[in-house]
């Protein structure tokens, strides 16, 4: 055989170029010999170019319908496209902006914001026709972005007509693109470089009028479901549920006349710094918590732990949290159970005295961190099913520490009781029942005297009386 020299090898250049797609003879001249032979007819496979225009038309016969389906005919926006300038806008999006704290200017960090495209169809009989959802969180800067409209829906007569952004951060009044919480529409959102500016939420305000206002979608419902016992309560006080305030007038305050007291009235208050839906924005967790005070160190002036128990769950399920501030004995006590609990070399992930360490056996992330700043130690405990990772519990550290500052003091509720101790044969301190035991006779001390055996019994009111006898 020569050599192919210059060209591909399997490529003789020299042979003409064939089609290799080959002609079946005519069917009327092989089946009735098949059909001698006692063979079932299968029409042979294409090869070549023809196989491939076999498979082409095959494709489009099966994808046909969703490839050359109508695409939904996009309204107008009600909206201008940024602020300060001309541009083009379309419901179609991008859209992008930034949320910040109305009274501070601050930037919120962590806000859930979705992006909702509605749709209808019909001509004569218009009906809605369902809706499509992005969801994102603003970043450190409180700066969102949401891409294009998913246009996952496709169809005859459809047709994509509104657009809203819905805003929810727990601790301020939400915010929606086309509404004002105050009542009628909104007239400043921009498609691009909107600036949006939440309010702070206050006591007055009611939970029932948040959530009708809201309309969550599924994505800010899942974290506003604490919500709605609150709303309840709110139309139930509404209705004339519920009872007046007390009238305590005189009394005083038991805190002292001039404010917060002594640190015996007063109780560390770190619930505020994290919630059980912040925990699971971050941890992908669809369960419900369960909020409690741990038990292992007594709650004061200066320390709370927090448990975040798993409802239904293991225990790898619960995160918990313990927070020293400003402790009278200084910092390096919290340094110490942190030295102890936590036996690792410092790093400077959360502060620069941070603390990261993985329980042997257990799996259970540990992060502990000091920050001089605020003289504040902090005990961050995450479950393996919880935190899949060491860095999913840096994370959750990392977002307590941004918020120390919602640290405050509340009243110190009642000691809590202590159990019942069960009588034991080998203590002798065990605490009395609650009736009075009769008394036992002394060892020295004379017993009573036995009742007269001459005494005549008490009569039986069963029996009849006997006449005396003479």
């Amino acid at each position: 055989m020569p050599r192919l020299s210059g060209t591909p090898l399997g490529v003789n250049r020299e042979r003409p170029i064939r089609d290799t797609f080959t002609v079946p003879p005519p069917l009327e001249t092989t089946l009735p010999l098949l059909r001698t032979l006692g063979l079932t007819f299968r029409p042979p496979l294409a090869t070549g170019p023809g196989r491939l225009a076999l498979r082409s038309a095959l494709a489009l016969a099966l994808l046909g319908p969703h490839l050359f389906a109508c695409a939904p005919i996009v309204r107008p926006a009600s909206f201008k496209g940024a602020r300060g300038q001309v541009t083009d806008t379309s419901l179609l999006g991008p859209f992008d902006g930034q949320i910040v704290d109305q009274a501070t200017g601050e930037p919120v960090q962590d806000a859930v914001v979705v992006g909702v495209w509605s749709y209808d169809r019909g001509d004569g009989f218009i009906s809605p026709s369902g809706s499509e959802t992005i969801s994102v969180q603003t970043d450190e800067a409180g700066r969102y972005r949401i891409g294009r409209a998913p246009l996952r829906k496709r169809g005859s007569h459809l047709r994509l007509v509104s657009f809203r952004l819905v805003v929810y951060k727990r601790g301020y009044a939400s915010y929606r693109s086309d509404a004002l919480l105050a009542g009628g529409p909104r007239r400043d959102f921009t498609g691009r470089h909107n600036r949006i500016e939440l309010d702070k939420w206050r006591e007055r305000d009611s939970h029932a009028d948040h959530l009708l206002f809201l309309a969550p979608p599924r994505e800010v419902a899942r974290v506003a479901d604490w919500e709605r016992r609150q709303a309840n309560l709110d139309l139930y006080k509404t209705l004339g549920g519920g009872l007046e305030p007390e009238d305590h007038e005189g009394e005083g305050d038991p805190r002292g006349p001039d404010g917060p007291g002594t640190p015996e009235d007063l109780w560390l208050d770190a619930s505020q710094l994290i919630y059980p839906e912040d925990v699971a924005m971050r941890t992908g967790y669809d369960g419900e918590f369960v909020v409690e005070d741990l038990g292992d160190f007594p709650r004061t002036d200066f320390y709370h732990g927090v448990l975040f128990r798993a409802l239904d769950r293991e225990e790898e399920h619960d995160f918990s949290y313990r927070v020293w501030h400003q402790p009278s004995g200084g910092l390096e006590p919290v340094i110490a159970i942190f030295r102890e609990n936590l036996p690792v070399e410092v790093s400077p992930e959360v502060t620069d005295e941070t603390w990261i360490y993985e329980e042997p056996g257990t799996e259970f992330r540990g992060v502990a961190f000091i920050d001089r700043a605020s003289e504040t130690g902090v005990l961050v405990s995450c479950g393996p099913a919880q935190c899949i990772d060491v860095d999913t519990a840096i994370i959750l550290a990392k977002y307590i520490q941004g918020r120390l500052e919602q640290i405050s003091t509340v009243p110190a509720g009642p000691a809590p009781e202590p159990a019942a101790a069960e009588p034991s044969a080998t203590s002798g301190d065990a605490s009395p029942a609650p009736s009075e035991p009769e008394p036992e006779p002394e060892p020295d001390s004379e017993p009573e005297p036995e009742p007269d055996s001459e005494t005549p019994p008490e009569p039986d009111p069963d029996t009849e009386p006997q006449e005396p006898s003479p």
